[in-house]
């Protein structure tokens, strides 16, 4: 129907990222406690977070939530979305997505600036 209106790339959108909040947290903390303490197939420790990154978070994860908008991944078509969730939002058992887009916005400005997080701030900002 994106043919017709380009609208419908936009409720399309709409209707996945719903979908995807409601099988998600929404509290960062979380959500890199299931990145970093993710085990292979094997049973083997394969975190998917760098440990440096993922003590930033956890010591400051109230100031990230309280920074993070969900309402910008409204803002995506749908082909970006499905790109996104294709491509770069990380999965954790049974191939299962983990995070938001908002989440990989943040990780990864954190990962950029580590402790200086007024300037990850700012990147998040910039990139969402």
């Amino acid at each position: 129907m994106a043919i017709v209106h380009p609208d419908y790339t936009m409720l399309a959108n709409k209707i996945s990222v719903t979908e995807l909040h409601k099988r998600t947290y929404s509290d960062m903390r979380l959500v890199a406690e299931k990145l970093f303490r993710f085990v292979d197939s094997c049973d083997r420790p394969a975190p998917l977070l760098e440990k440096r990154v993922y003590e930033i978070i956890i010591a400051n994860a109230d100031a990230i939530n309280a920074r993070i908008d969900y309402n910008r991944d409204f803002n995506y078509d749908f082909f970006g979305f499905k790109t996104l969730e294709k491509a770069y939002l990380l999965r954790v058992e049974n191939k299962q997505i983990c995070e938001r887009p908002q989440h990989l916005l943040m990780r990864v400005s954190i990962g950029i600036h580590m402790e200086d997080l007024e300037s990850a701030f700012e990147t998040y900002d910039l990139m969402s």
